[in-house]
């Protein structure tokens, strides 16, 4: 926060960031946070611990759609956008051996 207030936000994230790859924006009174994550391809069922977490059918949305990007961006020139899973979605930071790269 400013000098001699408390800080705006100060909680606890559930999951690890890349502090370097991460900012804030001000735009029209508004404030802009952008987060990159550490470990990619997980999907974070909240962003700050203790606070609202995803319901089962966002979170398994989220993991399909994760999971659809890391096919394309192993294959490219190959479009997932219309693919669909037969049950739940696979863990894509964990599907076949997880991904190779952060």
């Amino acid at each position: 926060g400013k000098r001699a207030t408390p800080p705006y936000l100060h909680h606890e994230l559930t999951e690890a960031v890349k502090a370097a790859d991460s900012f804030w924006t001000l735009e029209d009174g508004e404030l802009h946070i952008q987060m990159t994550k550490l470990h990619k391809g997980r999907p974070w069922v909240s962003l700050f611990k203790g606070h609202g977490m995803l319901d089962p059918a966002a979170e398994e949305a989220e993991k399909a759609r994760l999971m659809k990007e890391r096919f394309a961006e192993e294959h490219p020139g190959f479009d997932f956008s219309g693919a669909e899973f037969n049950g739940a979605a696979p863990d894509p930071s964990k599907f076949m051996g997880g991904i190779g790269h952060n």
